[in-house]
């Protein structure tokens, strides 16, 4: 059982200490150019995701608001994420 275990420890370990081959990995070159909406479309997101914290810590100083203006501003931050996580990554172009 020790050697099973041994020889796929030693598997895992030489593939997870192989040099990557170019063309390989996270950052790697792409061929293909990014949309020309990409910027504006994180800075609207970013937009909503940072006033969607802002009404969340804006909600305790109002009173008889509190409750409402922290879920907008939960709202707001699942619209923000899910248009930069969700939407724009699944687009189809």
């Amino acid at each position: 059982m020790s050697d099973e275990r041994t020889t796929t420890e030693t598997a895992e370990t030489v593939a997870a200490h192989r040099p990557a081959r170019e063309g390989e990995g996270l950052f790697a070159p792409r061929s293909d150019r990014a949309h020309p909406l990409t910027i504006p479309v994180f800075v609207v997101s970013a937009i909503l995701v940072f006033g969607g914290f802002y009404l969340m810590g804006l909600a305790p100083s109002i009173a008889g608001a509190e409750l409402w203006l922290f879920l907008a501003g939960i709202l707001v931050d699942t619209i923000g994420f899910w248009i930069a996580f969700g939407w724009w990554q699944a687009r189809d172009l």
